[in-house]
């Protein structure tokens, strides 16, 4: 009698994860185009307009890149983490709590050169974005509590904080009873590059190389894989996947904290709810359809980037924004299936 087994594969096309994300990005976008036609809508003329919206002009591409930043950068640090085999659902959290701790600091200090503010309150966000995620990886190490409950728990933490200050202390008297914080000064703005895009995204290309290299070419990156592969490999090796993983914890809680930080400095530019819009959640789509490879979260979190902004923008012709969010989600679930069938296959045998 004959069985069915499912195996994985020896060997693994090295361009599976594009075509894993190719597939899934043509599923998304004929399930799309079904939905537009059930509303009555072309499918053609909508994405047209999205296409023409997001990167038509120097501005449209500028808002899609900064639209693009938080994705990337918390993505990366959603990258670094999976790297010991571990998830952070708390990037949301972590941005909000960059931008928490970046508010912090500027209300407290003053520095005159305000290059060296704003190196001083990008790199408070960084640390902020450690600290929020601190508690989950503690947890973790030591008594192996699941990440992905501490981390996911932590944003509302995060978010009911968030309110409670632009509610109470940091509520801004001119703000119209509007729950936001006052407004940094435009001496700590970042600067912008060309038209509206912020030079933020030149930070995000920089980390997404910093990203690259401890992942792939460091010693540390190589030391995370082991750790996260096996516990007795990494204990053989001298590794302390402990020591490993927590590090490797702080550096993606850091790595969204700096995104929340550039958000408010070139976005928001105080803190309020509109700091982040889902960015950490969307991140986790970013990162698991790449294959948690740092270059191939840059350029799918500029394509989201750019989906988010022609979303946003074709309710002008009643089209609701919704259908960015189908096709993202549509593309995560068409490319988790593609990779499957690209990494296992399904064989017959005999059944003894």
């Amino acid at each position: 009698m004959n069985k069915f087994i499912i195996s994985k594969k020896l060997y693994r096309n090295e361009l599976a994860t594009f075509y894993s994300f190719l597939i899934g990005f043509l599923i998304a976008i004929v399930i799309g185009s079904i939905i537009l036609l059930i509303q009555s809508k072309n499918p053609f003329d909508v994405f047209s307009l999205m296409l023409k919206l997001s990167i038509g002009s120097v501005n449209s591409l500028s808002n899609s890149l900064n639209k693009a930043i938080p994705l990337i950068l918390a993505g990366l640090g959603i990258a670094i983490i999976n790297s010991v085999k571990l998830w952070n659902i708390g990037a949301e959290g972590q941005i909000f709590f960059g931008a928490i701790a970046l508010n912090f600091v500027y209300i407290n200090t003053s520095i005159e050169n305000s290059y060296l503010y704003i190196l001083l309150l990008l790199a408070s966000g960084f640390i902020g974005g450690s600290i929020c995620i601190f508690l989950p990886a503690l947890s973790k190490v030591l008594f192996g509590v699941n990440e992905i409950i501490t981390t996911l728990l932590t944003n509302y933490i995060v978010f009911g904080l968030t309110i409670y200050l632009i509610n109470g202390v940091w509520k801004d008297p001119n703000s119209l009873n509007f729950p936001a914080a006052a407004y940094v000064s435009e001496s700590v703005y970042l600067p912008t590059v060309v038209g509206k895009l912020s030079s933020g995204f030149l930070i995000c290309i920089l980390f997404t190389l910093i990203a690259y290299y401890i992942k792939d070419k460091s010693v540390f990156g190589y030391e995370m894989r082991i750790a996260g592969g096996s516990t007795l490999t990494a204990v053989y090796a001298g590794i302390s996947a402990k020591q490993k993983s927590f590090v490797a914890m702080l550096i993606g809680g850091g790595f969204a904290g700096l995104a929340g930080a550039i958000e408010l400095l070139s976005q928001t530019h105080r803190v309020s709810t509109g700091i982040s819009q889902g960015f950490g959640y969307t991140a986790i789509i970013v990162a698991a359809i790449t294959g948690m490879r740092p270059l191939g979260i840059f350029l799918v979190g500029s394509l989201f980037g750019a989906l988010a902004i022609g979303g946003s923008v074709i309710q002008t012709i009643g089209v609701s924004s919704y259908i960015s969010d189908i096709i993202q989600a549509t593309t995560l679930f068409g490319a988790l299936i593609a990779q499957f069938f690209f990494s296992y296959e399904i064989k017959r045998v005999k059944d003894d």
